[in-house]
C-alpha cells in the first residue's frame, strides 16, 4: 500500500469520525427547544432535526437591552450540519485520493 492510498484511507475514516465523535455534544437550538416544551404540554413528542442541532463550545450570557431582542454575548457555537459536511468533504477527498493512486499505479505497469 503506497502513502497516497493510507493517507486517503486515513481521510475516509476521519470523515466518518469527525461527525461521530461530535453528535453527542449536540444540542438543540433555541427554537427546536421552544418546539419541544410546546409540543410536550400536549402529550407529543419533537424529534430536532440535523440543521436544528449545534454544537456549543462555549456558553454565553442572555442580555437583553430596552425594546429590543435579547442576544447571546460571549458564545461560541456551530451548526452540527457543518460537521456532517466537513466529514462528507473529507471522506471524498479520501475517495478521490485513492482513485488516484490506483490510476497512477495501472498507468505506470501499461
Amino acid at each position: 500500500m503506497t502513502k497516497l492510498k493510507r493517507m486517503g484511507l486515513l481521510l475516509i475514516i476521519a470523515g466518518a469520525f469527525i461527525p461521530s465523535v461530535l453528535y453527542p455534544f449536540t444540542t438543540p437550538t433555541t427554537s427546536a427547544t421552544l418546539m419541544q416544551l410546546a409540543l410536550s404540554n400536549k402529550g407529543g413528542v419533537y424529534q430536532p432535526r440535523l440543521n436544528q442541532l449545534e454544537i456549543v463550545f462555549k456558553e454565553g450570557t442572555w442580555i437583553k437591552e430596552e425594546n429590543k431582542k435579547g442576544y447571546l454575548k460571549g458564545r461560541i457555537a456551530i451548526a452540527y450540519r457543518y460537521a456532517i459536511a466537513g466529514g462528507i468533504t473529507i471522506a471524498f477527498l479520501g475517495i478521490a485520493l485513492m482513485a488516484i493512486t490506483n490510476k497512477k499505479i495501472k498507468n505506470n505497469y501499461a
